[in-house]
């Protein structure tokens, strides 16, 4: 068991690196370039979301863009149980981006 213990530990250390979180993509700059990076695996490039596994549309969202970009930034108070990966460290003029973008698509 010792003998794996090193193996173990450097595995954990890099997928500690392989962080959902990370923002580190300045070529990334239109509000649509951003939510297809951070957003449109889970919920589709047009924002139908996958009903089957449980992933909400969000193209027609009565959330404001503030609220938005809180359940983003912050996640939703008592949801513990949700999937939706929370972008903590997400740059606020990032996070506006997408909010808008993800308005915008619900008008179209």
């Amino acid at each position: 068991m010792i003998e794996r213990f090193p193996g173990l530990l450097l595995l954990t250390l890099i997928l500690a690196g392989c962080s959902a979180d990370e923002h580190d993509h300045p070529e990334l700059v239109s509000g649509k370039q951003l939510y297809d990076y951070h957003c449109a695996g889970c919920h589709r490039e047009d924002g139908s979301g996958l009903f089957l596994k449980g992933v909400p549309a969000n193209r027609d969202t009565d959330l404001s863009a503030w609220q938005i970009m809180h359940k983003v930034k912050e996640g939703e108070e008592g949801e513990s149980e949700s999937r939706m990966p929370v972008f903590a460290r997400m740059p606020e003029q990032e996070a506006t981006r997408i909010a808008v973008y993800l308005k915008q698509l619900g008008r179209n």
